[in-house]
Parts: C-alpha cells; structure tokens; sequence
C-alpha cells in the first residue's frame, strides 16, 4: 500500500477535530443548526491552518445525509459524506484559482450552476487561492456571486486577503484562520507519533511545532521526514535537530551564559561553532532571543505554561540565566541583539555583524539601582518657599504684619540619618530614669537604621533632650523648606518606633522649623558648604554613568542668579 503523509492520513473530518480554530468551528456549527447558511464563505489566513480541511467539512455538514437539513457537525459515515472526503461526490467542486483565472472559465461555471445537484442539497463551489482569480473573472463572478440559486454555496479561500476585491469581500461572509499554537500543534504531533507506535521526545515535537511556524501541514510534514531519519530508533531532540539543521539548545545555553559572565572569549567561540555547523545565522539570532525573553519574563511575570514555549529542560537553562542576569541587563542584551538582527538583512558580512553584537552584550556594565541616587538629588535639591499669608495682628510701620517667631511643630514619629553631637538640656537628668546618653545612642541607631535618602535628611540637624521623653529636632536652614520638613515629619515615626522597641521609656519627638536664613554674606561659608555638597552628588552621577557636564541651566522658572520670589507678595512689586 502506498504511503500517505500524515497531513492527509489525520486531517480533520470534522468540526469538532479542528485545532486551534474554535472561533470558525463554534460559528459555523451555530449557523448551520440555526438554519443560516449563506451564499459564500471566504476563509483567509496563512498555510496550513485549515481553510479547505474546513471547506469540505461544511460542504459534509451542508449535504450530510443522517438529517433532511443541514447539520451543525457531519456524520462521517454516510455515503455523502465518505464521497466528499475522497472527492468524488459530484456536486462538490473544488477549483485551483492559479488556473481557473479567465472569463470564460466563470462563464463555464455559470452555466453549470443553473441546474440543480445531483445527489445532494447544494452545490459546493471551492475556490482555492482565490486571489489568483484576474480582476475581469471576478467582475463576471459578481452578479452570480450576489444572487446566486438557492441551491448553490460558494466557499473561497486565500492566504492573501489584501488581493481580493473589496467588492467580493462584501458579498461573502469572511473567516480569518488563526496561526496554531506551538503547544497544540505538539499534542497533535504526540498523538500522531503515538498511533503510529513510535517513541518520541518531548523536547523533538516542541522544536517540530516551533519550526512549523504556526502550519500544522508544515508540522505534520517535518514530522515524516524526521520519523523517517530515525527509523525504528524513535524519535530524539538530536535527530530531530540534525534533520533541521538548527543549533541545539545546549548552544543557547552556553552563549548566553557567557554573556552574563561577561566571558567575550566563549560567546565567540559559541558562534563560531554555529558558524561553521552552517546553521542559519538569522534563525540563530532569532532563537537567542526568544531565549533572552524568556528570561526577562521569568524575572518579572514568573512561570506559567501560557507565557513560554519550552519543555522542562529548555525552562531549566533558562532559571539559570534569569538568575545570572538582571532584568535592566538582559533587556539591553535583547536591545543590542535586536539591532544586529536588523543589520543581518543587508549585511555582507553577517558572522561579523553577529560577533561584534555579542561583544557589545558582553561589555554591558552591572547596572545600578539608582532609586537611591534620585532620592538623594531630590532631598538636596532646592525648592521654593511658599508665601505665607499675613497674620490677623495689627500692622505696624508700612502696613506689614510684625515678624512671627518660628514656629514649634509637633510631628508624628519618623527615621532620619547622620547629625550633629546633640545638645542636652540641664532638665534632661529630672528623671533618675531618663539617660540621655543611652537616648542619644539609641537615637543614633534609629537613624543609621534609615535607608541614606532618609539619613540625608537629617545631616546638620540639632537634637535637645528637653525632658524624661521629650525631645526637640531643630532643622538647619537649608533643609527647612515644605518638602523637606514633610519629608522628616513622615520619618520620625519610625525613630519613635525604634524607641519603643529598644529603650525603657516611650519618646515623643517634636520638630521645630528652622528661623527664615539671614541675608547673604551673613552666614559665612554656607552656601559654600551647601555647593560642594551637591557638586559631590552631581559628579557620583557623573562618574557612575561615565559622563562629562557639557552645559548648566539654571532651575526652570527662574533666572540664573535672581533672588527668590519675597514672602510677601508686596515685596515683589515692580520686578518683571
């Protein structure tokens, strides 16, 4: 007996066997039991995905015998049916649209469309790759296609949708196939492998579904060609691998390791081997992607078996990386990768394009967590003073309110970081109990507990135990504006929380807000102090991205070297 391919041998037969085209088979099947059969049916989509398998499903389903109407789903057993499936019923007609393109062929279909069926209930017209149809075929298939007789259903398919007239597209009910899933096309390969009694290796069908690119027909294809290199020594990921001419997974593995050692040496050598195996280099680069993304999202949505295309040992190299490789670097791995990929289109010298790709992936610098850095920019960076309104006192002089003393703000408890050696008050030692020096070591704890963008806050500030568990933050000037203080005042519930959990006596911590600064020149060497600091913060940024400061802007909405807006609006009368 002759041998036939698996693509013909287990192609569907009915609805309820087709994979990966539940949406068609659901409405079709409701159409049918509904009794809305319409007068043409245009199926698109790429090779292999079942457009004629479905055709002549619904050509079965249109004249099966097992019920005086169309059926939802065909029986498979009766002689309609078996006559279909072989294609020998004689009122199905199946037509290659390649050589069926003129106006005289339409006009020979037409005249065979006035008389009724043979045999069955309607006449099938199945058009394949209908797009090859001339435009002047079409137009004469319109009036026919827009009226057809009542007994006549025409079926049209095509892999490009985008060549059919508008004008036939909206005389037809359109179905677009979908590309199969790698996983269902690999179930669908284990039960052929299965009936046909041969082992086979999970990791050899997945590389088969994968290489198949969403075909079943290409799947099942490469499948006999594989079965047939193994023999009766059933079916490995090596052979299968040989048969396709494609790395194997252990040169993914080894490359990408050597990107996340930064080891330039062996990634080279891994794509020499590939080099000189004659594999596909552009089948190359596009499986080390596929395998850098699988570890990115490893890292950030975890496993699932809808996120990965792998078997278990393909997973297990990927952990591997995913935890030698930070996200950051990985996507900048990917980034760099994608681009030589794009290079490989045009390139003359593609090994090359490739080699200094991985040497650039190797090169890629550990990346900071700069949350911290940003943080700390944003404590030291200078923000404007609100205004605040005029007190309801009486004015004395030009109609100005008198200065108000600073004001004592109680705060929640907080966290804060480095200060000055505090200052103790004579009443501190009230209290045989209270211990201001153990208070200050505690305090001192609490604040290196913080993380530096909260410690930062509290450089230069002033501690005063002003009683048994009372004690007061003075702010220095610089750190006083609103955001800051809100900032401190977030903080010191912590520092009150460390307290209670490593000293015998609860603390309240009240923040007093630092008097308005004195005009310039009276505090010698401030602002001198207050610009090397945050020159020391913009030159680590500097250093770790190993820049170079080629201009400096003053702050938006302000001139370089104007005074800040005056507190009292009055005072800015006249300026521009």
């Amino acid at each position: 007996m002759a041998f036939i391919g698996s693509a013909r041998k287990w192609r569907p037969q009915r609805f309820e066997e087709l994979i990966g085209q539940d949406h068609i088979r659901r409405t079709l099947s409701n159409g049918l039991a509904a009794g809305r059969v319409a007068a043409a049916y245009l199926f698109s989509g790429t090779r292999g995905v079942g457009k004629t398998t479905t055709a002549r499903i619904l050509a079965k389903a249109l004249n099966c015998e097992s019920s005086d109407k169309p059926v939802p789903e065909p029986c498979g057993a009766c002689a309609s049916c078996g006559e279909i499936a072989r294609g020998a019923h004689p009122d199905i007609l199946e037509i290659d649209g390649a050589t069926y393109t003129g106006v005289d062929n339409v006009r020979e279909l037409q005249e065979k469309l006035q008389f009724r069926p043979l045999r069955g209930r309607y006449k099938v017209i199945i058009i394949d790759e209908v797009h090859q149809i001339s435009r002047a075929a079409f137009n004469a298939l319109l009036k026919t296609l827009e009226e057809p007789p009542p007994h006549v259903v025409f079926i049209f398919a095509t892999t490009e949708l985008q060549k059919v007239p508008e004008t036939i597209l909206s005389r037809c009910q359109a179905f677009e196939f979908r590309r199969i899933a790698p996983g269902q096309v690999a179930a669908q390969l284990a039960r052929i492998v299965k009936e046909q009694k041969f082992k086979a290796e999970e990791e050899a069908l997945r590389l088969i579904a994968r290489m198949g690119e969403g075909s079943m027909r290409d799947a099942q294809s490469i499948l006999d060609q594989v079965l047939a290199y193994s023999g009766e020594g059933g079916l490995t990921a090596k052979a299968a691998e040989e048969v396709l001419g494609v790395p194997s997974s252990e040169v993914y593995r080894a490359i990408a390791s050597a990107v996340a050692a930064r080891d330039a040496r062996s990634a080279l050598g891994g794509l020499a081997q590939v080099f000189e195996a004659g594999h596909d280099l552009k089948f190359f680069c596009a499986n080390l992607l596929e395998f850098l993304r699988d570890c990115m999202v490893l890292q950030a949505a975890g496993e699932g078996e809808d996120l990965f295309d792998a078997g278990p040992e393909e997973m297990e190299d990927r952990r591997a990386i995913a935890q030698k490789l930070s996200f950051a670097e990985a996507h900048q791995a990917y980034a760099i990768l994608q681009r030589a990929g794009v290079e490989l289109r045009n390139s003359d010298h593609p090994r090359m394009t490739l080699e200094l790709a991985l040497l650039r992936m190797c090169q890629i610098e550990p990346l900071a967590d700069l949350g911290r850095l940003v943080e700390r920019l944003e404590a030291l960076a200078p923000a404007p003073t609100r205004p605040s309104p005029p007190a309801p006192a009486e004015r004395g002089g030009e109609g100005r309110p008198p200065a108000a003393p600073a004001p004592r703000v109680e705060a929640p408890p907080s966290a804060a970081g480095p200060l000055r050696a505090p200052r103790e008050r004579a009443s501190a030692v009230a209290s045989p109990d209270w211990d201001p020096v153990e208070a200050r070591r505690i305090w001192e704890e609490a604040v290196a507990s913080l993380r530096p963008a909260r410690q930062v806050l509290f450089r230069g500030a002033e501690l005063e135990f002003e009683g048994p568990g009372r004690l007061r933050l003075r702010v220095p000037p610089a750190n006083g504006h609103a955001q800051t203080m809100d900032l401190i005042r977030e903080t010191l519930p912590l520092i009150e929380s460390h307290f209670a959990q490593h000293s015998p006596w609860p603390v309240r911590v009240s923040l007093e807000a630092p008097a308005p600064p004195a005009a310039a020149g009276s505090a010698p060497g401030g602002d001198e102090a207050r610009r090397k600091e945050e020159q020391s913060a913009i030159q680590e940024v500097v250093d770790l991205f190993n820049g170079q400061i080629v201009d400096i802007r003053p702050l938006r909405g302000r001139r370089a070297g104007a005074p800040r807006a005056a507190e009292d609006p009055g005072d800015a009368q006249g300026e521009d």
